[in-house]
């Protein structure tokens, strides 16, 4: 699905144009650091405008639904062997998170022919550029975080430093524009012995949210 530029829309945020407008979906929310508790179904309504200072802002609101995850499960939820149904739940829906975040993009990084990406035709993938970006996302549990990361065409990347060593991630999400639907995963590193076969030195990464939207 192409995007049409909004022509007044910061310049700043053309790399940005796909993410920007009204989201909703469903996926899953997956707790690996406690294998009693199984995978659940998650709903988000996801709003990305243009803010005036040429930031993107973001408003997430998800809730968990007392229901099995989403079946088949997405690509970052599939394992080897195929896992019995879970039985269905009440269906109650409760918030699950609430977030509020204001995004940034950075100059194109370095490394890149800006040259043959200014002349390049559109379509071409000589075109596209990686550039920073920051977010910064505020929870209604308290949580104040500042990640980090790029995007480069439809994809972003963002890690998030853990505050007890920054050289070290403590979570990544990452986001694709596929097809006109928005897909994205967020991942957190677990604690050393956490995982599903106890063998974790404390490096592994596993999922926590996977979701997949469409335009509202």
């Amino acid at each position: 699905m192409p995007i049409t530029l909004d022509a007044s829309m910061p310049a700043s945020l053309y790399p940005l144009a796909w993410l920007i407008g009204t989201w909703q979906g469903t996926g899953a929310v997956h707790r690996p650091g406690d294998p009693d508790v199984p995978d659940r179904r998650i709903e988000q309504q996801l709003v990305c405008s243009a803010r005036e200072d040429g930031t993107l802002g973001w408003r997430s609101t998800i809730h968990e639904v007392d229901d099995p995850a989403p079946l088949p499960p997405t690509s970052a939820f599939a394992r080897d062997e195929a896992a019995a149904p879970a039985p269905a739940g009440s269906g109650d829906r409760t918030l699950l998170m609430r977030e509020d975040g204001i995004w940034t993009v950075g100059d194109p990084l370095p490394g890149q022919d800006l040259a043959a990406a200014r002349a390049a035709k559109p379509g071409d993938p000589a075109g596209i550029l990686s550039h920073a970006l920051q977010a910064h996302f505020e929870r209604r549990d308290g949580a104040d975080e500042s990640w980090s990361g790029e995007v480069r065409g439809p994809r972003v990347q963002l890690a998030l430093a853990s505050p007890d060593a920054p050289t070290q991630v403590a979570a990544t999400r990452m986001f694709g524009y596929v097809s006109g639907r928005l897909m994205w995963l967020w991942e957190q590193r677990l604690p050393a012995g956490a995982d599903d076969a106890g063998g974790n030195d404390g490096s592994t990464m596993a999922p926590y949210l996977s979701l997949e939207l469409t335009r509202a």
